[in-house]
């Protein structure tokens, strides 16, 4: 689905009324912001752009040719054809015979022509003037004024504006017909530019290797979840590739003309949560920032909004974000206007969601409403088909970046066994992490000096003998056993455990996200016999 077109109108009055009378005929194909502005050298259109994302801006005479000078998106120019001149002054010379026409031209076109053939042809006494910017166009509008008294003024909508001001009758040039026409154009350019963002983000996104049959049933339930406006929530271990498969759900959805905005929820601290999410206006709060702030619910607007670590949101954030997801509404802190918001909605958690809703962590009505689909990405060692073609993707990407003349097929060879052995703690991102630093090490040294010496040095993590393995084994459960102790002790209260322990919460908490599933029923346990 292609989605209705984003179109940013930016112009003066008469024009924008002509806009506005058009946009019951395209209701169904675009979706249409009016701004009204004269563009100078001192205008800076990018905040405009990056709040309204329009795919294809529409504009007039000078301002159109400012903004196709200063902006990457396409701009369209609304036309004046011959019959536009001639019906404008048949409505002019109804008004007096004595007219002041002001056309936008950067170098003079069929129009002149028409211009000097008009005075021998009708009763009419025909001034013609041009201009190339806003501030050009004032001017003569002025001298004409002073020099010539114009009974009536033909021209565009900025020069009509002026004129009427001054208490001189104006005509706009611009027929509805043209308008028509442009709007037409504006979405064949809005679906052109789209389809083309959508090309270039498959050819940069195909970064997700599939080689098992595992993930080969997750990237073709993926494309299916993608379909539609239902939450699809994913859960796997940290570097599994979350973030990889949202990615590709979003460039399948029907929302993939939109943005993706991804939120850490881990990392918005308390107090800034709304703000940060629903944005806040101009003076919100003290150190609130001039023009205010979109927030990242309304950046999503249109597109996929990303929650990855929504495990990790404190119960009073969750309530608010659920009445963001079942109103589909959002209120900017400081602001008494709701904004409507439509996305695709993706959460990411290396969780139990199901167990957090039962030991009273996580709010059940917002899991019902994350999990109407569910990923399960499975851990890297479940998986082993998939190591080497992931290594070898990153190994040729990593030789590319760093301009490295390494055969990165021998090199795999080198090190595959030991990778198949290995228990991938760190998933796909700690693969990711050694492929770069294989090939780091082979600028300045040649590849057969790339033994197991050497891959002891530069990979110590590969052969940890199991007697280290082990001893950090040991180390786990007595870490494991610590935190119990003191949860019986101080009643569970996580602040005075993390005192005692010399640690910080963020830690405890982390060190209790990361216990056996058997060691957090011992913590569970054990804070309930403390109460």
């Amino acid at each position: 689905m292609m989605g209705r077109v984003r179109i940013l109108v930016v112009g003066y009055r008469k024009f924008s009324e002509l806009i506005n009378v058009l946009l019951p005929e395209f209701a169904q194909d675009v979706e249409v912001t009016i701004v009204e502005s004269i563009a100078t050298e001192s205008t800076d259109y990018s905040d405009l752009v990056e709040k309204h994302r329009p795919d294809v801006i529409v504009s007039a005479g000078s301002n159109a040719a400012y903004l196709r000078a200063t902006l990457s998106v396409p701009v369209l120019s609304q036309p004046v054809t011959d019959t536009d001149v001639l019906e404008a002054l048949a409505k002019a010379r109804k008004i007096s015979r004595r007219v002041h026409v002001f056309t936008y031209a950067e170098k003079p076109g069929p129009s002149d022509r028409l211009f000097a053939s008009l005075p021998e042809l009708g009763d009419i006494e025909l001034t013609h003037h041009s201009y190339s910017t806003a501030s050009e166009a004032n001017e003569t509008l002025l001298l004409a004024i002073a020099d010539e008294d114009p009974q009536v003024i033909v021209g565009p909508s900025y020069t009509c504006g002026l004129a009427e001001q001054r208490g001189i009758p104006a005509i706009l040039m611009y027929s509805r017909e043209s308008a028509r026409d442009m709007l037409r154009r504006a979405i064949e350019a809005g679906r052109a530019a789209r389809s083309a963002r959508a090309a270039e983000r498959g050819a940069q996104d195909q970064r997700f290797v599939i080689h098992s049959r595992q993930m080969e049933r997750v990237a073709s339930l993926a494309r299916t979840y993608a379909r539609g406006q239902a939450a699809v929530l994913l859960e796997g271990e940290s570097g599994t590739g979350k973030e990889h498969i949202a990615r590709e759900i979003h460039r399948l959805s029907d929302f993939s003309e939109g943005p993706l905005v991804a939120v850490n929820c881990a990392s918005i601290p308390n107090e800034l949560f709304e703000s940060e999410l629903f944005g806040y206006v101009e003076g919100a709060f003290t150190s609130s920032r001039r023009g205010g702030r979109v927030g990242l619910m309304e950046q999503a607007n249109g597109g996929t909004l990303f929650l990855d670590e929504i495990g990790e949101l404190p119960l009073q954030q969750q309530v608010k974000l659920l009445r963001a997801l079942q109103e589909r509404r959002i209120r900017p802190v400081g602001s008494n206007r709701e904004i409507e918001v439509d996305f695709k909605l993706i959460a990411a958690t290396n969780q139990d969601l199901r167990n957090a809703v039962s030991a009273g962590e996580f709010r059940d009505d917002l899991y019902f409403r994350l999990n109407v689909f569910t990923l399960k990405l499975p851990p890297l060692r479940e998986r082993p088909e998939d190591i080497p073609a992931i290594a070898r993707y990153y190994l040729g990407e990593y030789a590319q970046q760093y301009r490295a003349s390494v055969d990165t097929v021998e090199l795999l060879k080198r090190v595959e066994s030991d990778f198949q052995d290995y228990r991938w703690p760190g998933n796909v991102r700690e693969l990711q992490n050694f492929a770069e630093r294989l090939v780091v090490n082979c600028l300045d040294r040649p590849l057969e000096e790339i033994d197991r010496r050497a891959l002891g040095e530069i990979l110590p993590e590969l052969f940890l003998d199991s007697a280290d393995r082990d001893r950090r084994g040991v180390l786990k459960a007595q870490e494991e056993e610590a935190i119990l102790e003191a949860l019986r002790r101080f009643s569970g209260d996580k602040q005075k455990v993390a005192d005692f322990l010399g640690i910080s919460t963020t830690t405890l908490w982390r060190r209790l996200k990361h216990m056996g599933p058997q060691a957090k029923a011992d913590v569970d346990s054990a804070v309930s016999k403390s109460r």
